[in-house]
């Protein structure tokens, strides 16, 4: 494959730190027989490499995603500050209703998402969110590339934000509930909705 040995145990040592290989003393390198085990990590590799995921993952991934943010949106509306919210307002003044902005819209949506989470102030819910929107870089980029998809998703932000200044959790959650149902919806009936550019085969 044209590469040297070092490039091999650098790749294998970055397989191995995700759990996806595992070292038997004596015997050599296998792959882990238990999937529980491989990290978030692994996914973000294949998706970031254009490699297909089962849908059936996925849908798994949104459906964490929703348990994660429904709960920190909740710790956002009880803890967010003056600062919290001017970052959420200066994430919504990154939109344009242009097509030019597509190519933009799916960092854009992570920014949105992610000053929620910060605004719980809780580093570790930071980390833990941000492999999720890695993994589906791609697949948001399909789903933004919709100029009335967008709007409507803006407009849904809009009014999130107006929930969290509100400090009102139950309509916050409501409404972050039903914004990602919309992508969950999406996916569902466009389970193989990626880039062209990004099949494999």
């Amino acid at each position: 494959m044209n590469v040297g040995r070092a490039q091999v145990r650098e790749a294998m040592s970055t397989l191995e730190s995700m759990r996806y290989l595992e070292r038997r003393r004596g015997s050599g390198v296998f792959l882990c027989k238990e999937t529980d085990a491989t990290s978030l990590d692994a996914l973000v590799l294949f998706a970031g490499m254009g490699l297909p995921i089962e849908n059936s993952v996925n849908e798994q991934c949104i459906e964490v995603r929703r348990m994660i943010e429904v709960q920190a949106i909740r710790m956002a509306c009880e803890r967010r500050t003056e600062k919290d919210l001017a970052r959420l307002e200066d994430v919504l003044a990154l939109y344009r209703d242009d097509d030019a902005f597509a190519a933009e819209a799916s960092g854009y949506d992570f920014a949105f998402h992610l000053a929620i989470i910060k605004a719980t102030q809780n580093e570790i819910l930071v980390r833990v969110i941000h492999p999720f929107y890695l993994m589906s870089h791609k697949r948001r980029e399909v789903f933004f590339a919709d100029r009335a998809r967008r709007a409507a998703s803006h407009a849904q932000h809009i009014e999130i934000v107006e929930a969290i200044r509100l400090r009102d959790v139950d309509l916050a959650e409501k409404r972050l509930a039903s914004h990602i149902g919309r992508v969950e919806t999406y996916y569902k009936m466009a389970p193989n909705a990626v880039p062209a550019s990004h099949k494999v085969g």
